[in-house]
């Protein structure tokens, strides 16, 4: 069972203000969840800027854990709204020199004040970046809904040969099924993604549309027979840390 954790790095802007004893003191918080999974994750998935929050950028907070000789395998999300390609390019070099192991590739949610971006889809995207060979260097991820009705849905997304999809929360085991047999054929992974359920949890879980009903007396299990399903999970806990590395201890039986 290999799973990656995901982290959310620190907020740029508190109170309308940019503070930056906050944001050191935030730095300090990540890397010390992101040392304590090293016990009990594979990876360590850094996100962009959830809901348009400005966030610092997910590769400075992977050069934070590299330089912190956190041994676990680091992807990143790039958000393509708020980016054109020069920028792209540019965040994907860096990603590469750096040594992260991948790219989810993901438009995002609109920003939460200013522009409202470029709009280059993600998959338009990884196809630019493969004409230019970025794809020799590092792997490129897109997502994909929690439940796929018919495969044509996805099209656009299949033909531009992501190295895995990873899906958004999903609540249904026989819903990841579908998804794994729509896209086994194409000899792409699937990472399913799974919310840690709990009472810190379920504000974040509306906003999405997600009911963990079906496995909250029974998250273990349930991950674990994604974990069969899939060929890795996504662990999301956003609003309680300690929810996740109990989860986490869990699963690891310890």
């Amino acid at each position: 069972m290999r799973i990656t954790y995901e982290l959310n790095p620190p907020k740029i802007v508190r109170d309308e203000r940019l503070d930056l004893l906050s944001i050191n003191q935030e730095i300090e918080i990540l890397l010390r969840r992101a040392s304590s999974l090293v016990e009990y994750a594979d990876g360590i998935h850094l996100t962009d800027s959830v809901l348009g929050v400005p966030r610092m950028s997910s590769i400075t907070a992977a050069r934070f854990l590299k330089l912190a000789h956190n041994p676990l395998k680091i992807s990143c999300s790039i958000r393509t709204r708020d980016r054109n390609f020069t920028a792209i390019c540019q965040f994907v070099l860096d990603a590469i020199l750096l040594g992260v192991d991948s790219l989810l590739v993901l438009m995002g949610d609109e920003p939460s004040s200013g522009p409202k971006g470029f709009g280059l889809k993600p998959s338009d995207v990884i196809h630019m970046l493969r004409y230019e060979k970025y794809d020799m260097a590092i792997d490129f991820n897109l997502t994909i809904p929690s439940e796929i009705k018919e495969i044509s849905c996805i099209q656009k997304k299949l033909a531009a040969k992501p190295k895995a999809f990873v899906s958004q929360s999903i609540k249904s085991l026989s819903d990841l099924g579908r998804i794994v047999d729509y896209i086994k054929p194409y000899g792409i992974k699937v990472v399913a993604c799974i919310m840690a359920p709990s009472e810190k949890n379920k504000l974040s879980a509306e906003m999405i549309g997600l009911d963990f009903k079906q496995y909250e007396n029974n998250p273990v299990d349930f991950i674990r027979q994604a974990a069969e399903i899939a060929d890795e999970v996504l662990l999301t806990s956003p609003n309680s840390f300690r929810t996740g590395i109990d989860l986490l201890s869990l699963l690891k039986g310890k």
